[in-house]
């Protein structure tokens, strides 16, 4: 049996916190006696509001995360395929993984949000990027072309940088490797943190199209305006380079 914990962060989101339990719930009876599942919830609010990994760190440390073969972070606008645990625990996890990249596909976009990236970014890439996101129109126009270009395209299962940030499969090898997530970023860069996490720790990113989730479309950050998403990813990006480069 495998024991898997959910932590997920909610805003604003009962609605869809709802339709992604009975989906989790759903996919851990269809696999049976070969999962046990908890889920951990963290309620984000105007008053108090840690954002995505501060709002994931305080349910982590309401429980000994150690204790599961797996923990996955996530949004709540999301679906889980029926069977997704019964492939995670078949899953031929290697020792030396840290964190397990599903298929997530978004039926807006027409495509899956993995691999997220393929390889480290360069400095100067995220320089660049970091400059974009100063002139908002500039980076709503970069995100709509490469979202065109990325539409229909195929990868194999493999080994990759980093995943996709609404789900995240991390293995009980991460949290003894790094411990519970400590990200001190309100919101973004969350996937490069983790992915140079596993990097020091010389734990490897795996991609697995086999398991499915589905994307409602940032039920959140979808309704924050466009200067402040720009904003706060510059920020990120700042403390990115700052701690990792």
């Amino acid at each position: 049996m495998k024991r898997i914990a959910v932590f997920c962060v909610t805003f604003h989101s009962d609605v869809e916190l709802e339709h992604y339990k009975a989906s989790l719930q759903k996919a851990a009876e269809k696999a049976g006696d070969e999962v046990e599942l908890d889920i951990f919830v963290s309620q984000n609010t105007e008053a108090d509001n840690p954002g995505y990994f501060g709002g994931i760190r305080r349910a982590m440390l309401q429980t000994d995360v150690a204790a599961y073969d797996y923990a996955i972070i996530s949004n709540v606008d999301l679906t889980v395929e029926e069977d997704f645990f019964v492939k995670l625990a078949a899953y031929d996890c290697k020792e030396d993984t840290g964190w397990i990249a599903p298929q997530i596909w978004s039926a807006q976009e027409g495509r899956d949000r993995n691999p997220k990236i393929m390889s480290r970014y360069p400095l100067k890439t995220l320089k660049i990027l970091k400059t974009i996101f100063r002139f908002p129109p500039v980076w709503a126009l970069k995100r709509a072309v490469s979202s065109r270009q990325k539409k229909g395209e195929i990868h194999p299962a493999g080994e990759i940088y980093g995943g996709h940030g609404s789900f995240i499969i991390l293995t009980k090898r991460y949290f003894e490797c790094c411990g519970v997530i400590n990200y001190p970023v309100f919101l973004f860069c969350e996937e490069i943190w983790l992915a140079e996490q596993c990097r020091k720790a010389g734990l490897k990113v795996m991609y697995e199209p086999s398991m499915k989730v589905s994307d409602a479309e940032h039920a959140s950050t979808g309704r924050m305006k466009l200067s402040y998403y720009c904003h706060l990813n510059e920020k990120a990006l700042q403390y990115i380079i700052e701690n990792f480069y």
